[in-house]
């Protein structure tokens, strides 16, 4: 199954300080997955099960992605952004079985948490999956998701933007009209912060930088002992 998959970290060299985290906590938990960083350059060294797809800087955010995400050559992918690091060890049952619903069936995504939606209506008789609403505010969103990669080209070409700000304005009103399937998870999770939930079945951070800075306030143990870990030195980016 893993040569269906791969996942996918987007940045910018300048969030580079971001990536080592990402890097060791992907390496500890998901040492099976092809693994691509998209940026417009690297600034270190990339672990060995690492490849860069490079953008070129003077392309929007949606455009960045969409040229990058036509270079992946497996059917899923794995979409995240740098700051959304792992805290715990996932559940690798669940998330094979979501793998498979996203490949065999007709679901275009599934989110990794439930963010303000109600978890009214299971998606067929699985206990911890739940449609996202067609009138969802956040119908997508940039979080963790496993994605049909054709899917994910067509939500980032049809996204026209100026700024990475924009983009979850104008996606809901893309997705709609192209007829998006989305589904996200939900197992009774307590919420975390104003907009989202936990997971259980994907246990990270989201998100571990807040305006630039390091989101302690958010996650208080859970980052501070995997910046430990990673002998990030937090004063450089300052905490909220």
């Amino acid at each position: 199954m893993k040569d269906k998959i791969t996942l996918v970290m987007y940045s910018h060299s300048s969030y580079s300080d971001v990536w080592k985290p990402f890097f060791n906590q992907s390496s500890k938990y998901l040492s099976d997955y092809k693994k691509v960083l998209l940026s417009d350059k690297s600034n270190m060294e990339l672990p060995e099960d690492w490849s860069l797809l490079a953008y070129d800087d003077s392309l929007s955010y949606s455009e960045r992605v969409s040229s990058c995400l036509k270079n992946i050559d497996t059917p899923l992918c794995f979409f995240h952004h740098e700051d959304m690091f792992l805290y715990g060890e996932p559940n690798a049952h669940l998330l094979k079985e979501y793998e498979n619903i996203v490949l065999n069936e007709n679901v275009d995504f599934i989110r990794m948490l439930r963010s303000t939606d109600n978890p009214d209506f299971n998606y067929k008789k699985h206990s911890t999956l739940f449609h996202v609403p067609n009138y969802s505010q956040y119908f997508f969103a940039v979080q963790p998701s496993i994605c049909k990669t054709d899917s994910l080209i067509k939500i980032y070409e049809n996204t026209k933007i100026n700024h990475l700000r924009e983009f979850e304005i104008k996606v809901q009103k893309v997705c709609r009209n192209l007829q998006i399937k989305g589904l996200f998870h939900y197992d009774g999770e307590s919420k975390e912060g104003d907009h989202h939930y936990g997971s259980s079945v994907y246990p990270y951070v989201a998100t571990a930088v807040v305006k630039g800075k390091w989101n302690i306030s958010g996650y208080q143990d859970k980052l501070k002992n995997i910046l430990v870990e990673n002998n990030i030195n937090i004063d450089l980016r300052g905490v909220v």
